[in-house]
């Protein structure tokens, strides 16, 4: 069974290829077949392409810088995007069809044709983005579901930790950012939320990468302030403006930053204790 990703690049090579031909018939001084040569080629290095992206943005983890950087990356990446297309359609129509100065008849064509690429650049960006985020979730509920009934013996166990030495809890946590080091005072943290083997802190001064486990958080920051309501998720209970009812029995927190973060059976059972509700 072919992956949903696979199928959307096809219908958007598809689409692409239709729109290049209804934008390039009546401005492309040229043969009817090569008009189509040139549309359906422009739909497959577009599929080959995003295929390509698809993997940069799922491993390439923009979301985890700053926005500015964000912006520079995916800027960049446009530009070679475009750079691929046109570029590689021009070689070829100049092989596939030796026709006399082809080049300048294609030419007008350049800024129709990097329009319909930044369009579909961006929805290619923001549909891989969505399916990164939704199966980072997905494998996170699964996990849970598996292990539900292992974190509720943790949750009743918690006198045998008492027994053991205190843990230091932490008072500011530092992050390597290129060449600083940020300093994020622990009431300054909104939530944590893992990523893969690091941890985005969330905080009123912006989003920082750790390369941290989620264990060790939720076990060295304040336990009246900080509840691990998701095996992903840890939140800092100063920041919670509202709980909403969920599916599957399970609850929504809302953030005072208006960010929304899901909360399992077990983490709203520990939360609940901590409100004290």
């Amino acid at each position: 069974m072919k992956s949903p990703e696979y199928i959307i690049c096809t219908i958007i090579a598809i689409i692409v290829a239709a729109m290049f031909y209804i934008s390039m018939n009546p401005i492309m001084d040229l043969p009817v077949h090569v008009k189509i040569c040139d549309s359906l080629m422009s739909g497959i290095l577009f599929g080959i392409l995003s295929l390509l992206l698809k993997d940069i943005v799922k491993y390439a983890n923009y979301r985890s810088f700053s926005i500015m950087q964000q912006v520079i990356n995916y800027t960049a990446l446009s530009v070679l995007f475009i750079l691929g297309t046109v570029v590689t359609e021009y070689y070829i129509l100049q092989i596939v069809f030796p026709i006399e100065n082809i080049v300048d008849i294609v030419y007008p064509t350049l800024a129709v044709r990097i329009i319909i690429s930044l369009l579909f650049f961006g929805i290619s960006v923001i549909f891989y983005e969505y399916m990164t985020i939704k199966q980072k979730d997905n494998e996170s509920e699964t996990s849970e579901e598996k292990d539900i009934e292992e974190e509720v013996p943790l949750v009743e166990n918690n006198t045998k930790s008492e027994e053991e030495p205190p843990v230091e809890i932490l008072e500011h946590i530092a992050v390597k950012n290129g060449q600083k080091i940020d300093v994020i005072l622990i009431p300054d943290i909104i939530y944590l939320k893992a990523e893969g083997d690091y941890v985005m802190i969330h905080s009123t001064k912006g989003k920082f990468l750790k390369e941290q486990t989620m264990k060790y958080f939720d076990s060295h920051l304040p336990s009246n302030k900080f509840v691990r309501v998701h095996r992903s998720g840890i939140v800092n209970i100063d920041f919670i403006a509202s709980i909403e009812s969920y599916e599957k029995q399970t609850q929504m927190l809302i953030l005072k930053n208006n960010v929304r973060v899901k909360v399992s059976i077990t983490g709203y059972k520990a939360l609940k204790k901590v409100l004290n509700l």
